[in-house]
């Protein structure tokens, strides 16, 4: 089950969905009553805020899904986790980088190690350390994800990797990647649904939020990988309401 790089590649080493569950013993690793307390206290601080939600009914509310928002802030997980339990009565499963705090992944988070995590450790053998570590690490989060896909769980994930304020950032492929993987190994269709975040104004109270839901895409519409990537990028782009000059 190993991989090159940080964050595996396909062709992808899974099981079937019952072989990588005795493999690995998963269990959900999302607590209820932590994830709803989060919910309830992100509730709370987004009354900073008048979220307007756009498309509400291409949110699924059973089934899985990998929802693919757009990153502005760091409140983003936040609003996210709001409006899918307030649409769906659902919790998701939060991609998130290695270094954010480990209680996040008792309130739906899974880490993925980066490669500039790697590049900050100087020490060349401890780098190499890190490396086969973080390959490792990865690996499983990768088996974890395919497990949740199987379950029937939400996966929500930022494309751009990290936070974009006003620009649209460069699409990070490698998730699509793994979904459309998953759906050859375990004969899934998971719906990709793109999502736009819109700010008035990112301090004035009461500024409105724009929160807009597209209509899921599905692999099987386009002949190749780059495509749906290319789809992927223009909708969360055009829901975000971004201008074509500010495009990195």
């Amino acid at each position: 089950m190993k991989s090159r790089g940080f964050y595996p590649k396909a062709p992808f080493c899974f099981f079937d969905m019952a072989e990588l569950n005795s493999l690995h013993n998963f269990a959900l690793r999302r607590k209820k009553s932590v994830a709803w307390t989060a919910r309830t206290l992100a509730a709370v601080a987004f009354n900073y805020h008048r979220i307007v939600v756009e498309g509400a009914e291409n949110l699924p509310h059973r089934g899985t899904a990998l929802l693919l928002p757009k990153h502005r802030a760091y409140r983003d997980i936040l609003l996210e986790g709001v409006v899918i339990y307030r649409i769906a009565r659902r919790y998701g499963t939060y991609v998130m980088k290695a270094g954010l705090y480990g209680i996040l992944e008792l309130a739906g988070g899974v880490k993925i190690v980066r490669p500039k995590d790697i590049r900050r450790v100087k020490d060349r053998q401890a780098r190499r350390a890190r490396i086969q570590w973080a390959r490792d690490k990865n690996q499983q989060t990768m088996d974890y994800l395919a497990w949740l896909y199987g379950q029937g769980e939400v996966v929500v994930s930022h494309p751009e990797g990290m936070r974009y304020q006003d620009v649209m950032g460069p699409m990070q492929r490698e998730i699509i990647d793994h979904l459309l993987e998953v759906e050859r190994q375990f004969g899934l269709e998971i719906p990709i649904i793109p999502i736009g975040l819109e700010y008035e104004s990112y301090s004035r109270p009461r500024a409105r939020v724009y929160f807009r839901i597209d209509k899921p895409l599905y692999s099987s519409q386009f002949s190749a990988t780059n495509e749906l990537i290319g789809a992927v990028e223009e909708r969360i782009f055009t829901l975000s309401g971004l201008c074509r000059d500010k495009a990195l």
